[in-house]
């Protein structure tokens, strides 16, 4: 039986940077670090610190050699790499899991794909539907619904719920069009902040009974030369391996011996590469660098080990909120350590 006296809400600041959250630039997510708890080097994200994946893990807490999601490309045996957001969690989510105990969740995301990432379509409440954005919605440069959509959308939800997940996407946005560290993206970090405290506003009804989740799901990287770093074309004449590349991080399919790892760390531009599980390798590009050429400049990308910082932040009114805020502070958390979290925190069984 969920526990019904408890809300637990998750909200995600997509490419939010834990060294840029300070009391002069975001004093509304600072107040919730302050008056809970904050990671002090903040969460770590999945190797691949790439949006669809961390959602993924976020949302189910399975391990990607488990679901397959290692990145915003998903492997499906008979297929190959396809986009994450096609193959969708391929896991049970806490949306599932929710519904399964009786309880009702509410999703309202700034990144319309995450919909069907996170399986977001079982939730009792779901914006963008269906993942179609609605005519008339105010969008970023990139096509996805602006902050102020998302308030708008969540202000007007019944946030009365056992969950509630939130996303805010435009520091992504404004990050890979300027850099993470232009004065452009700063000025984005300091107006997403005043769209978080609106959804912390949203919440006031029922504080003392919630748990608020605060993420980012990756950090980004300045890029300085624009040139795609060819490590799919380094690779092609290693038949049985499938390259998937996204920004700044690659990921490999397939038995990687001596040879294709020599080639691969021979390609000029190429930083390393590991093993993440039986079947899938992991490579990544020198600082300034990344992977695929964009149509456009662009000033910031992801991907690799050196974006993994996550933003993680435990704040709320309910009594449960308080080991957790001090658990957090002296904890670097794992993307896959939150949904184990509420689940214990919301009473759903295992699995």
């Amino acid at each position: 039986m969920i526990n019904a006296d408890l809300r637990v809400v998750m909200i995600v600041i997509d490419a939010l940077p834990h060294r840029h959250v300070s009391a002069e630039l975001t004093p509304n997510i600072w107040r919730q670090a302050c008056e809970g708890g904050r990671a002090p080097e903040g969460g770590l994200s999945l190797p691949m610190s790439v949006t669809y994946a961390n959602h993924a893990a976020f949302i189910t807490g399975v391990d990607p050699s488990e679901t397959g999601v290692y990145g915003n490309h998903s492997w499906i045996d008979g297929e190959g790499w396809v986009p994450s957001p096609k193959a969708g969690p391929r896991a049970r989510t806490l949306f599932d899991r929710v519904a399964a105990a009786g309880g009702r969740s509410v999703t309202v995301v700034g990144d319309h794909k995450l919909i069907a990432q996170m399986g977001g379509d079982c939730a009792d409440e779901v914006w963008p539907p269906g993942g179609w954005i609605p005519d008339g919605t105010a969008c970023c440069e990139f096509g996805y619904p602006a902050d102020a959509a998302v308030v708008a959308a969540a202000q007007s939800a019944n946030l009365n719920a056992d969950l509630v997940v939130l996303h805010l996407n435009q520091p992504d946005t404004t990050s890979h069009l300027y850099g993470p560290d232009s004065s452009q993206a700063i000025k984005q970090y300091g107006a997403t902040d005043g769209a978080y405290g609106e959804l912390i506003d949203a919440l006031a009804d029922g504080w003392d009974h919630t748990v608020v989740i605060t993420l980012s799901d990756h950090d980004q990287e300045t890029i300085a030369d624009q040139t795609s770093v060819a490590l799919a074309d380094a690779l092609s004449g290693f038949v049985h391996l499938e390259v998937a590349t996204d920004g700044t991080g690659a990921l490999i399919h397939g038995d990687v011996g001596p040879d294709a790892l020599n080639a691969m760390r021979a390609v000029p531009g190429i930083e390393s590469a590991e093993r993440l599980s039986e079947d899938v390798w992991m490579a990544w590009t020198e600082p300034g660098r990344m992977f695929d050429a964009a149509p456009i400049t662009l000033g910031g990308q992801h991907g690799s080990p050196r974006c993994r910082t996550q933003l993680a932040i435990v704040s709320g009114g309910a009594s449960e909120a308080e080991p957790l805020m001090r658990w957090v502070e002296t904890a670097q958390p794992s993307a896959l350590e939150w949904a184990p979290l509420i689940a214990e925190l919301l009473g759903l069984e295992k699995g």
